[in-house]
């Protein structure tokens, strides 16, 4: 069963849904790879509580690693699916 993260997860309109509650105290990072681990982007210093990323930026389908930092500290490593379009 998997059980996606509270604050980096796939909506049902295919876009991926950055949630930080409390992004303006604190430094968060976010980091982002392939399945197999190859590295993608960053995102640095995000000050936004909730945005959204399209899912254009990622190229294609399928899974995709993630690791949350908050002030240099890891926090969380998840993965989310991007589905493909129809």
């Amino acid at each position: 069963l998997f059980i996606p993260s509270i604050h980096v997860y796939t909506h049902k309109d295919g876009y991926v849904r950055i949630n930080l509650p409390e992004a303006n105290n604190k430094n968060y990072e976010l980091k982002f790879f392939e399945e197999d681990g190859r590295f993608l982007f960053d995102l640095k210093d995000i000050r936004q509580s909730f945005f959204t990323l399209d899912k254009s930026i990622f190229f294609h389908a399928g899974w995709f690693n993630f690791e949350l930092f908050e002030n240099g500290i890891l926090v969380e490593k998840h993965k989310f699916y991007l589905p493909k379009d129809f």
